[in-house]
This record gives structure tokens, C-alpha cells and sequence, in this order.
């Protein structure tokens, strides 16, 4: 494996097992356009820590993406100015 290879951002899972989780099935959205009454799952540990959550509306979805894009971006940008930093 070359520098170039190793440098590269890893896509797919580290490992992957099975494990017992509790499934809520809840209703959210109070009934309006723009947040329409839709059915969503959660995922629970048996500890009762929340795990996920899966809502299809694509409002939240569209808004969770953005942010995570925003997200990433502010952290590549903190990555090279802490690199040009380190650099001087």
C-alpha cells in the first residue's frame, strides 16, 4: 500500500454484529405542510440509551445532510489552518 492509498478516506464498515436493540415505532410532525404527521423508528440499547432514529421525512433529511456537509467542511478547514500553522 503506497502513502497516496493510506491517505485515503476509508468507505464501508470497520466490522459489523448483530446485537439486541429495542425498536420504538413513534408519531411525530404536528400535521402541517412542512412537518407532516409521519410514522418514525427509534433504536434503543437494552440499558435504554437511544441509539438512532429513522425519519423518511426528506424536509429533515435534506436540512441533517446540509449541516453534516457544513459540518465536515468546518473540519477540514480547522485540519488546514492547524496544518499551516504547524507548518510556519
Amino acid at each position: 500500500m503506497n502513502s497516496c492509498e493510506m491517505k485515503t478516506r476509508r468507505e464501508g464498515p470497520n466490522s459489523v454484529k448483530v446485537v439486541p436493540v429495542i425498536e420504538v415505532k413513534i408519531m411525530k410532525g404536528i400535521g402541517i405542510e412542512g412537518d407532516k404527521m409521519r410514522e418514525v423508528t427509534e433504536y434503543w440499547d437494552l440499558n435504554g440509551d437511544f441509539l438512532a432514529e429513522r425519519d423518511t421525512d426528506p424536509t429533515l433529511l435534506c436540512d441533517l445532510t446540509e449541516w453534516k456537509s457544513e459540518r465536515l467542511k468546518k473540519v477540514i478547514e480547522d485540519f488546514v489552518e492547524t496544518q499551516k500553522l504547524q507548518d510556519k
